[in-house]
């Protein structure tokens, strides 16, 4: 039984692993080889199970999930798979009963916790994802920082900018050279109308960066949308100065290009003589 256990809490670690590759189909072809031989091996139908459901395959993916049932009702595993299941086919009703069976007997399990985050998310019951993804940061590993940006896209949602902004800074203080949880609390902070704010937060991370041309197009914009046309024209013109210092092969290069667009537009929306 402790072998089984064993081999059933690596499933879910390999699905990991599996997501980010091709060839599903002849995984789920090699495992029912695997079943034939061993037909009542609830590992493999478990295993199966999770590739059906990164391959799309609802239907077969809960038929295995009822036969892994059905050789083992102990095994905790089967509800977080259906859990999970239900979430990626957009039944958050559905995951979320499976999710709460899990949990009764499951209540520390990192990624039971972050996926009843996700489906209380969908169903729009703002308090308990927050809770859950609360829940699911002190569980998380040490690189998991992207839960701290669920959970303030959840609040924002539901419009508490200040709950958000102070669960960003939360995890700013564990992870303080995070650009993505920085930018994602200057994002908030002009959201709110607070440019200050935005804009100090904004000079930090400018003054860490080796290259700062992308950091001076946004403190561009936010001077532009505060009002302070002047200033973001400075802003503007040396943040173009260092994107032509790029090669053209860097130029060429979709997003530069984008960020490129996005500072000639502005600039020629603040005519230079308005600023002598």
């Amino acid at each position: 039984m402790k072998k089984l256990l064993a081999i059933l809490l690596a499933v879910f670690s390999f699905t990991l692993a599996v997501a980010a590759h091709d060839g599903l189909h002849e995984q789920i072809l090699a495992v029912t080889e695997q079943i034939v031989k061993d037909p009542t091996n609830a590992a493999l139908y478990l295993k199966r199970a999770e590739l059906y459901r990164l391959h799309a395959d609802w239907k077969n993916s809960e038929n295995d999930f009822n036969r892994v049932e059905k050789l083992d009702g102990d095994l905790t595993a089967v509800d977080l798979g259906r859990g999970k299941l239900w979430f990626d086919a957009k039944r958050f009703a559905k995951a979320k009963r499976a999710l709460e069976k899990y949990l009764a007997r499951e209540p520390q399990s990192f990624e039971g916790v972050l996926t009843m985050a996700r489906v209380c998310a969908k169903l729009r019951e703002t308090g308990a994802a927050v809770k859950h993804f609360s829940e699911a940061i002190a569980l998380a590993p040490r690189d998991s920082a992207e839960i701290y940006l669920e959970r303030a896209e959840t609040l924002i949602s539901a419009n508490r900018f200040s709950e958000a902004l102070t669960g960003l800074d939360e995890g700013l203080g564990t992870f303080p050279n995070l650009v993505t949880l920085q930018t994602a609390a200057i994002d908030l902070e002009v959201k709110r109308r607070n440019y200050t704010g935005a804009l100090t937060r904004l000079d930090k991370l400018t003054a860490a960066a080796e290259r700062k041309e992308t950091f001076l197009l946004k403190r561009g914009e936010i001077l532009r949308r505060a009002n302070r046309p002047c200033e973001a024209r400075k802003s503007l013109s040396e943040a173009k100065a260092g994107f032509e210092s790029y090669t053209g092969f860097r130029r060429s290069v979709r997003a530069v290009r984008e960020q490129i667009a996005r500072l000639e537009k502005l600039l020629n929306s603040i005519p230079a003589k308005s600023c002598r």
